[in-house]
């Protein structure tokens, strides 16, 4: 647990130091956290925070490493809500998985979707990963990246969220925080999001 929180300690002061140049370094640096055996490495993604959250994912979850970084593309609340509405409206095996919770309370709509053919994950304009619940959304969407690439199978496309919100929760839990808490997430709307009903 102590491993998990330096880890997640030193990803958001990565985080808060915002996003780095697009070209990228030859060599990757990394970042050996003392006392622990946490990697972060940085400069082969658009954010910083990519290669951290990886490492994170892998050591809390016993997966093994991705070398595929996911290509982030801040876009409009509408073009998420197309690509989402698209999906329903089309086979359920298209390989999108959407992040159905708002940012507030208020909000119900999806905030992220993750694209497998393109790996790509689609997250707000605006969206810069400041605070642990911005970043929980990156950590859900990271998720489905991981089970892009590993090839993973699940019965159905909601079973497939079951990971990403554990994940999520888990990555808030250690900041003190929830997904009820941060965007009103009850037990029973979880299960219906991760539930497979055939």
């Amino acid at each position: 647990m102590l491993k998990a929180f330096l880890c997640a300690i030193a990803l958001l002061t990565l985080a808060l130091a915002g996003p780095v140049d697009a070209q990228e370094p030859a060599t990757s640096p990394s970042i050996k956290l003392l006392g622990t055996d946490c990697d972060i490495v940085l400069g082969r993604a658009k954010f910083r925070q990519v290669a951290a959250i990886e490492t994170w994912i892998a050591a809390e979850f016993n997966l093994p490493a991705i070398r595929e970084h996911p290509r982030l593309k801040l876009v409009s609340s509408a073009k998420i809500a197309a690509l989402r509405f698209k999906v329903l409206l089309s086979n359920p095996k298209t390989g999108i998985a959407a992040n159905d919770h708002g940012t507030s309370p208020a909000q119900g709509d999806t905030v992220a979707l993750y694209h497998d053919a393109t790996q790509s994950i689609y997250l707000p304009e605006g969206w810069s990963g400041s605070t642990p619940a911005e970043l929980s959304v990156l950590v859900h969407e990271m998720v489905h990246h991981f089970q892009n690439v590993l090839g993973l199978k699940h019965e159905c496309p909601q079973e497939r969220e079951k990971l990403a919100y554990i994940a999520q929760d888990r990555w808030l839990s250690l900041f003190g925080q929830s997904l009820s808490g941060d965007f009103a997430l009850d037990p029973f709307s979880l299960f219906i999001k991760i539930a497979c009903f055939h």
